[in-house]
């Protein structure tokens, strides 16, 4: 094991490119759900019997605002309690001695950018739990915790709008 650590280790130090993909498993450590697996996210069905991806999806954002945004608000609530752990901090220290490493990731919880990979060589594919953005307006939201304290869904103090 050691071994290959070391050879991976030599193989990062000659890279000129290098590509990170990371998903919910990274962020396990910081206490996070998982989406699939043991305690996993997506295992089952929401108490009102849907799969988690449904309840999630955009369809259901417009559809049923509050049912969408009952779930956001537990990820939303997981993430603001915790914080970015050591595989982040690794991954943002190879992206300052690497400068053409990208990282690539699943993760909606903001740790990367906590740990201070540079936002312009990170590719967050599902987007970002914050900042929230107005559906009809579009105006730009910065408060997430403190619409998690309020009832559900959050609202546009401007247009009164449904945020995202």
């Amino acid at each position: 094991m050691e071994q290959a650590i070391r050879r991976v280790a030599e193989q990062l130090k000659q890279a000129e490119r290098i590509l990170l993909i990371t998903g919910a498993g990274l962020s396990a450590d910081s206490g996070l759900p998982t989406y699939r697996g043991l305690g996993g996210l997506y295992n089952g069905h929401t108490a009102e019997g849907l799969p988690i991806e449904v309840a999630l999806s955009g369809s259901m954002l417009q559809r049923d605002p509050a049912l969408c945004w009952k779930y956001l608000a537990e990820l939303g609530k997981a993430c603001l309690g915790a914080q970015a752990n050591a595989g982040h901090y690794a991954i943002a220290e190879l992206q300052r001695i690497k400068p053409h490493c990208w990282l690539l990731t699943q993760n909606i919880d903001g740790y990367h950018r906590a740990a201070g990979s540079p936002m312009e060589r990170v590719i967050e594919i599902h987007g970002e739990l914050a900042p929230l953005y107005c559906q009809s307006c579009g105006a730009v939201d910065t408060e997430l915790a403190e619409h998690l304290s309020r009832p559900l869904p959050p609202r546009c103090a401007q247009c009164a709008g449904v945020l995202r």
